[in-house]
């Protein structure tokens, strides 16, 4: 049976190792890859931090198809969960945490990223796309419109544990440890904004980049 690869970037989605083990994980130069954005003006421009890694991989830029909603905030969800559906390697990007957990952590894709994933394609998330893969979504004051932490069903792909990103550089381990207490969830990780936790069949395996991933017990005060 195939393992269950899943890759938490905290904040660089340049890492140019994570992309390379997620890249080749996907099939390398036979790899058909899912990249799930947010709109912001010039989105086209930031793409090549995507996927720069992956074509120097052997990835076709044909073979990346980007999951993008309008500058009304439409998605064509038809459009998107049937790229989905082909992907051989699945990334969601990161940007406005609140907008990526209203497109992507609700059906119609919640269900497909989870059967995808189960079935064996690499997933990865970067900054909000991290975020999105517990159980238990949690969102940091210095990541939420109104400044105020949050939380919210996620697409369950990790089980009773929290992630936090940009973690040293938003100084958040106060907000991962409220988050422990207040969901009875028993551990978490924070992972800084150049690391990536790399995870087989949700056992942590690896951490990618130059700086850390840090697991924080409920108990920590």
């Amino acid at each position: 049976m195939q393992s269950r690869k899943l890759y938490l970037l905290g904040g660089n989605t340049s890492q140019e190792e994570a992309n390379i083990h997620f890249a080749t994980a996907a099939g390398g130069q036979n790899a058909h890859i899912a990249l799930l954005i947010v709109y912001r003006e010039g989105w086209e421009a930031f793409l090549p931090r995507y996927t720069s890694h992956w074509i120097a991989q052997g990835v076709h830029e044909n073979n990346i198809s980007v999951i993008v909603p309008n500058e009304k905030g439409e998605l064509n969800t038809a459009e998107g969960t049937e790229i989905v559906s082909n992907a051989t390697g699945i990334f969601i990007g990161g940007c406005h945490s609140e907008t990526y957990y209203s497109l992507y952590a609700k059906e119609p894709f919640k269900q497909l990223l989870r059967e995808k994933y189960a079935a064996g394609t690499p997933l990865a998330g970067n900054s909000a796309g991290a975020l999105l893969m517990p159980e238990t979504v949690l969102l940091s004051p210095q990541d939420t419109d109104n400044q105020q932490a949050w939380s919210g069903s996620g697409l369950g792909i990790l089980q009773n544990q929290l992630i936090s990103v940009h973690f040293s550089q938003w100084q958040d381990e106060p907000n991962l440890i409220s988050g422990l207490h207040h969901h009875n969830i028993p551990f978490g990780y924070g992972i800084d904004e150049d690391a990536c936790l790399y995870l087989e069949n949700e056992k942590p395996t690896a951490v990618f980049g130059n700086e850390q991933v840090k697991r924080i017990e409920k108990g920590t005060l």
